[in-house]
């Protein structure tokens, strides 16, 4: 019997993988930073905090693997 909090969409991430996504999260960041200090592009920013959010939601969705 499945249960009924099991989600496709929840497995282990491998470390390489994982420094590879932290690493686009931090360049997505520095870019978000630079917009706001220079007050451009609000839809762009939008944009990127949109995109920060999903990679927080997948990290806490998956178990760190070493």
């Amino acid at each position: 019997m499945k249960s009924s909090t099991h989600s496709e969409d929840r497995g282990t991430i491998k470390s390489k993988s994982l420094m590879d996504l932290l690493g686009h999260k931090v360049e997505l960041k520095k870019e978000l930073i630079r917009l706001r200090k220079a007050g451009e592009e609000p839809k762009k920013q939008e944009v990127l905090t949109e995109s920060i959010a999903k990679i927080d939601e997948f990290l806490s969705k998956h178990r760190i693997q070493k």
